[in-house]
């Protein structure tokens, strides 16, 4: 198998294949990893903000269908 780059055709050894994925592999799983971060800490404050009534209301379209809620009184 050959490359071509500017022109030149050099060939594709197993050992250059195998370091160019690794080199391949190691940029995109540090983009997945950043990706992941950048999920997991938009997660994390959606969740934050939803426990703030005021909020919730703003960005929830269930939260005026609700409905009143259930609130158990004690037995006497």
């Amino acid at each position: 198998m050959n490359i071509r780059r500017s022109g030149q055709q050099r060939p594709l050894t197993y050992e250059r294949y195998e370091r160019l994925f690794i080199e391949f592999s190691e940029r995109v799983e540090k983009v997945l990893v950043r990706c992941l971060y950048v999920l997991l800490a938009g997660l994390l404050i959606s969740q934050l903000l939803l426990q703030f009534p005021g909020v919730r209301k703003e960005i929830t379209r269930v939260e005026p269908l609700e409905g009143v809620p259930y609130v158990r009184q004690s037995e006497e």
